[in-house]
């Protein structure tokens, strides 16, 4: 697939919408058909919608195509070469010209008030304090329910460190509204050979930088069926690399994307355990996979034996033995 961009009558119309909504895609089309149904549905109008084909083999084109001629909002089609979601976020945040971004998956759905809750949430946050936000939280419903409990009382009112920290806390899935001048100049890193970064590795980063709000509503239909949601199924060697690499980036740059100690723990252990299903599959070594503090080559050396023992196990029951 090469590269190119298309736009429907309404695109040229519109220069600065309110939200620019975001869905990157891979195969897919009957659910891409929901989620596009959920965004044609929203109360608030003021808004563009931006369509990442990240190299799909599955008809997405004629799925988008005839989404395009009927549609009411302002819509662009981006095809990509696949280089993994991060890459088709990344395209799709460089060519957003809203003031906030929402970036809903395309097996998802939106509900029909979610870009409504989130515009009034922005305004009633006073006009002076905005640059100190880059994020709008809100809750998801799934059919088990809804996702979680409410965020953690009074959060929106703690100092910014002790918020992040909560905030970094809670486990169950959202949906975020950004603010789109912060997520272009802090697009998510782009490693060659690397297919999917952890969406944590930017937001870690910015919770220094930045508050988030935290809302109540529930304004995401999250859906749980499809192989990428089975979380007990064998894992492929680029799930290996992907993983590795993105603990990698968070202790070596934890100064920026500092967190609690569980966190730490979490990520370091499951570093040290990667990494050695990395050398028993004989994948080349790549510097990017290295933790270079000197703090992590001493826990390194105290958890070498247990780490290798756990990744003999993960890799004979977990990983694909066809890569």
């Amino acid at each position: 697939m090469h590269s190119s961009i298309e736009k429907n009558k309404s695109w040229d119309t519109v220069s600065s919408p309110f939200f620019s909504v975001i869905t990157p895609v891979y195969n897919r089309p009957e659910t891409l058909k929901r989620t596009i149904a959920s965004v044609e549905k929203q109360s608030f109008r003021d808004f563009e919608y931006i369509i990442v084909n990240d190299g799909s083999t599955e008809d997405i084109d004629g799925v988008v195509r005839a989404f395009m001629g009927k549609a009411s909002c302002p819509v662009l089609y981006i095809r990509k070469p696949n280089g993994g979601v991060h890459t088709a976020r990344n395209a799709g945040i460089r060519a957003a010209r809203g003031t906030l971004t929402v970036m809903i998956d395309s097996d998802d759905e939106l509900t029909e008030n979610a870009l409504e809750v989130f515009h009034r949430t922005w305004e009633n946050i006073p006009e002076t304090e905005r640059k100190g936000y880059f994020q709008i939280s809100a809750r998801c419903v799934t059919e088990r329910g809804v996702e979680g409990p409410l965020f953690p009382s009074g959060i929106n009112n703690l100092p910014i460190e002790k918020a992040a920290i909560l905030y970094e806390k809670v486990l169950f899935e959202m949906l975020v509204c950004n603010r789109t001048d912060v997520l272009k100049a802090n697009p998510f890193p782009e490693p060659e050979g690397i297919t999917f970064v952890l969406e944590s590795i930017l937001w870690f980063k910015l919770l220094r930088m930045y508050r988030v709000m935290c809302i109540s509503d529930v304004l995401r239909i999250y859906h749980t069926e499809g192989d990428d949601h089975v979380f007990s199924s064998k894992k492929s060697l680029q799930y290996i690399k992907n993983m590795t690499w993105s603990f990698a980036c968070f202790l070596n740059n934890w100064q920026e994307r500092k967190t609690h100690l569980k966190n730490y723990v979490d990520i370091l252990l499951k570093y040290c355990i990667f990494i050695k299903v990395l050398r028993i599959n004989k994948v080349e070594k790549r510097q990017d996979f290295i933790a270079v503090r000197p703090r992590e080559k001493i826990l390194g050396f105290f958890l070498y034996v247990p780490s290798w023992i756990v990744a003999i196990i993960y890799n004979s029951k977990k990983v694909k033995t066809n890569g």
